[in-house]
């Protein structure tokens, strides 16, 4: 073995950088935010199965916090060789997150295309469910996470799997404390990776290596903490992995390496103190180095090689045996990283719901888990409230809503602005996080599990767009038809209003027809007040009609809260005079204007 060099492996000199470093995105903050960034609809790709699940090691325990059965999902090949370059390189290149974004998740039903962009998910994760360490927010994986949010498990198994985990962290402080400590040393090692705040001169990248070995280090240790040992949920299966690692000859390799970098040698001394206290001298009586490590090498031993090579007419630096042991320790304990990355994709996502039901209850609003009831039976929402509203700066009012029965339709009424968008919002919402076993924005809520979820809810015209107003929501409705199943979740605001009154109540009739057929569990908004009534007014038979309306206080404003029955108005005078839009307001307006042309 060549010589090794007599200092420590820590004590490599420094030199200063001729230019500041800076972050993907070019901000000198270490703690700036990411910038904001679109991540669209979610890609379905080929779900979780046998054949995508890339090639593992059999029998070994991979931390997988979000399937039954714990599985690799990260192609392991391609991130080894990432991992690898980002080692000596100092840079991953996003291959991390990409290894992320394109990783199987479980089954799902839910199209994301039917209402992603309707119910903001993007705008919910990036709003309220921010993780922070400390004062610094963490740059969350986005699209893995949104893929996860908008897919939720078709298999309920696998729901219930991720429900328990959130009910131990929310339950158990020691547990929590624990996957915190694990997250947050698996932040700092993908930090390393990504090349942030690092230096970029030679000397410093062999220090930055041996702080990406030791980080390795801290990652497993943090995973063997007792009190994920002692989890009742899945979360048992971090320390399983991580005792796995450590018994292998890679950590142990890895652990003598860093052992000797922090132990080489311990050294005796001896102080001269004076009468007055100070000191005035230090002599060293002795110093005694780890024999014993695999990577200790005599001094003689050291020299005696160095000679040798010299003769030989070799010439060999002590940086060139320093980066080849790293380079060695790194390459076997390596195999053993792909299940990190996806580890940490999954640590985000259960961090994100701890996030967003903390967001909730700062402001006063209790979540819950839901209970499930049978598939043909009525749904029943408690203090529900629309978390999109914490982005407007005020406190949801909660409200209460019975589900109707699959095959019945909900129609709701009631004055501009009272809060009907807002509340097919809020359920949209409940029932997507409901299913990927997330807390949800209710006191209390008894659902039946759908088969998919779809929402038509006023939104801006693109300037792409081919059809107006009434024809971009038919074509949505067409859509309806063509994906949903029965049972599936439908929301639906403001049905045919971009039509006459006497056309828009007949197309209206038709997709209440239809929807009777295809038996979804319907909740639709309307401002057809007299159409609406007519329909109460019918026998029970003829449609499967539910109503409720928004409830109005003493003088006629809308509490946000829903009742049974009708609205009887739309209260458009008031909405008008409380946005400015009078008679006498317009012409004030006018007025001024005038004024301020003959001036």
């Amino acid at each position: 073995m060549p010589a090794m060099p007599r200092r420590s492996l820590a004590d490599r000199p420094r030199r200063m950088l001729t230019a500041p470093h800076r972050r993907a995105g070019g901000s000198d903050d270490p703690d700036a935010p990411a910038p904001p960034r679109t991540a669209g609809v979610p890609a379905r790709l080929p779900p979780l199965s046998p054949a995508s699940v890339p090639a593992g090691t059999p029998g070994v325990p991979y931390p997988d916090l979000l399937n039954l059965e714990p599985a690799l999902t990260v192609e392991p090949a391609r991130l080894l060789r990432s991992l690898t370059f980002a080692f000596v390189a100092g840079n991953d290149g996003g291959a991390l997150a990409r290894a992320l974004d394109t990783a199987p998740i479980a089954a799902s039903s839910f199209e994301p295309g039917c209402f992603f962009e309707e119910l903001f998910v993007e705008e919910l994760l990036r709003g309220c469910m921010v993780v922070r360490l400390g004062q610094r927010e963490v740059r969350m994986h986005t699209r893995y996470l949104l893929r996860v949010l908008s897919q939720p498990p078709a298999d309920p198994a696998v729901r219930a799997l991720r429900t328990e985990i959130w009910r131990e962290l929310r339950d158990d402080a020691e547990v929590r404390a624990a996957f915190m400590e694990a997250f947050t040393a698996l932040t700092d090692l993908f930090s390393l990776f990504a090349g942030e705040d690092q230096l970029t001169l030679r000397g410093e990248q062999t220090r930055r290596r041996i702080d990406v070995l030791r980080q390795i280090a801290t990652c497993f240790a943090a995973l063997r903490a007792p009190a994920l040992a002692g989890a009742k949920s899945c979360l048992s299966r971090l320390p399983a992995y991580a005792a796995h690692v450590a018994a292998t000859e890679a950590w142990q390799h890895l652990d003598e390496l860093l052992r000797y970098e922090n132990e080489r040698a311990y050294a005796d001394i001896t102080l001269q103190i004076s009468a007055d206290g100070r000191i005035r001298g230090l002599r060293v009586v002795g110093v005694r180095e780890d024999t014993r490590n695999r990577y200790h090498v005599s001094l003689a031993r050291q020299w005696l090689g160095r000679i040798g090579l010299i003769f030989r007419g070799y010439r060999v630096q002590d940086a060139e045996i320093i980066d080849r042991w790293l380079d060695l320790v790194f390459d076997e304990i390596a195999p053993h990283l792909p299940p990190l990355v996806q580890l940490f994709g999954d640590l985000e996502w259960y961090l994100a719901g701890l996030s967003f039901a903390g967001a909730c209850e700062a402001r006063g609003l209790p979540v819950c888990f839901p209970t499930w009831v049978e598939a043909d039976a009525a749904g029943r929402i408690e203090g529900l409230f629309n978390p999109l509203l914490f982005a407007l700066g005020v406190v949801p009012v909660t409200c209460n809503v019975d589900l109707p029965p699959r095959g019945e339709t909900l129609l709701i009424t009631g004055p501009n602005s009272g809060g009907k968008t807002r509340l097919l919002q809020a359920v949209g919402l409940l029932h997507l996080l409901a299913h990927a076993g997330m807390p949800v924005p209710a006191a209390a809520a008894h659902l039946r599990p759908v088969p998919g979820l779809f929402a038509s809810l006023s939104q801006p015209a693109g300037a792409e767009q081919s059809e107006g107003r009434l024809g971009t929501e038919l074509k949505r409705i067409r859509m309806l038809f063509e994906r949903a199943e029965p049972g599936t979740l439908v929301l639906v605001d403001e049905l045919c209003s971009g039509t006459s009154p006497s056309e828009g109540e007949e197309l209206f009739r038709l997709v209440l027809e239809l929807m009777a057929e295809l038996r979804p569990v319907a909740l639709i908004s309307t401002h057809f007040l007299r159409f609406a009534a007519d329909l109460a007014a019918e026998p029970e038979s003829a449609l499967p009609l539910h109503f409720i309306r928004v409830e109005l206080d003493d003088r006629q404003h809308p509490t946000y809260r829903f009742g049974r029955g009708v609205a009887e108005t739309s209260l458009a005078q008031q909405t008008a005079a409380r946005l400015g839009v009078t008679r006498e307001e317009l012409r004030a307006v006018l007025a001024g204007k005038r004024r301020g042309g003959s001036e």
